[in-house]
């Protein structure tokens, strides 16, 4: 089996690399994140929970201008 479709297998088997998630908000009060990183990695897993809701507050931005 060429080598390129053993990685390929390989990453199917394992899986996501971010077990651990953390959910943010309320769907009825603007919207609810979900987050998935690594807890071992807390400043990795912060940056992914700051990206969040630096995304989730440019969306309700948008669709505030839309109405």
């Amino acid at each position: 089996m060429p080598e390129e479709q053993l990685i390929t297998i390989k990453k199917i088997l394992e899986g996501s690399s971010f077990q651990d998630s953390i959910e943010i908000g309320t769907p009825g009060k603007g919207g609810a994140i979900k987050i998935y990183g690594d807890f071992a990695d807390s400043t990795g897993f912060e940056a992914r929970i700051r990206e969040a809701i630096r995304l989730r507050m440019m969306a309700g931005e948008l669709l505030e201008g839309t109405s």
